[in-house]
């Protein structure tokens, strides 16, 4: 049915669907189908919606906050939140996407491994295949009173193994080199920011728990680590090539007061900010 509402555009449709009559704890089923061109003040926020969602994002971003953080899905990722849990999503602008509600067979155990790979946020390889899928759906569903629950079932396996397989799951999915190579190019291009291990991880899609793990692994160090670190080498080469001050310097490289800069320099060079500015520049 086309889907009325002031947030939407009339190009938007929405579909909701019988349950299954039989044999719904073997089957994986859809509880809604649809596709929504959203303007800019698209938003949703429920305590709970039973069922889990699948959300393929086509234009623009949408922002979204769940109990274990938030972040950002962009155009040809895709989205996936258990609703049975406070969840709030929004449009950043004018967006569109195709989502399903789905539930059923091992729906909670196989959502469980993908966020604890990688979070809510899967950077697919498909993204068409996905959407061809939930077209496939939706179309049938616009077709006929009743689905064929064993052929939809079999579709909705199919995407969640996919979502697997891209969120490392069964061996593919982002390397941990490529996460690690995103998440210090975010770090050393945001040293001013918040950067938290939450934040991070929301960043390149993964849990932080997944993330701090695969990072730890890779750099043999903690995130947090890592970032003071970037922080005072940006300190040290401001503090040799510019007249900045060490207040200046403090702020530009992510500390809130110039004692914890002072401090954290001299605990990681040896020397205060002022003692280093004086040495000759190697």
């Amino acid at each position: 049915m086309k889907f009325k509402n002031d947030k939407l555009m009339d190009t938007s449709a929405h579909y909701y669907v019988p349950l299954p009559e039989k044999m719904k704890h073997l089957l994986y089923y859809p509880i809604s189908v649809g596709y929504f061109d959203c303007l800019p003040s698209y938003s949703v926020e429920r305590n709970v919606f039973s069922s889990f969602l699948l959300l393929v994002m086509m234009q623009g971003d949408l922002v979204y906050q769940v109990r274990r953080g938030s972040g950002v899905v962009h155009a040809g990722e895709a989205l996936l939140l258990d609703c049975n849990q406070p969840h709030f999503y929004k449009a950043s602008g004018p967006c569109s996407f195709t989502f399903i509600h789905f539930d059923g067979a091992q729906s909670r155990e196989i959502f469980d491994d993908i966020e604890n790979r990688c979070g809510n946020v899967v950077r697919t390889h498909d993204a068409a295949t996905l959407l061809d899928i939930i077209s496939t759906i939706m179309q049938d569903i616009k077709r006929q009173k009743r689905i064929n629950e064993a052929r939809t079932s079999v579709m909705l396996y199919s995407m969640l193994l996919r979502l697997l397989e891209n969120s490392g799951g069964t061996g593919e999915g982002l390397s941990g080199t490529e996460v690690v190579d995103q998440a210090i190019s975010y770090i050393q291009q945001h040293l001013t920011d918040n950067l938290d291990v939450e934040n991070i991880a929301a960043h390149v899609g993964y849990s932080p728990s997944y993330f701090s793990h695969v990072f730890s692994r890779k750099m043999n160090m903690s995130p947090y680590q890592f970032v003071i670190i970037s922080r005072i080498e940006k300190a040290q080469h401001l503090l040799q090539t510019t007249e900045m001050s060490v207040q200046e310097i403090a702020f530009q490289t992510g500390f809130t007061t110039v004692a914890h800069f002072s401090h954290t320099f001299r605990k990681h060079v040896g020397k205060t900010p002022q003692a280093y500015r004086k040495l000759p520049m190697m």
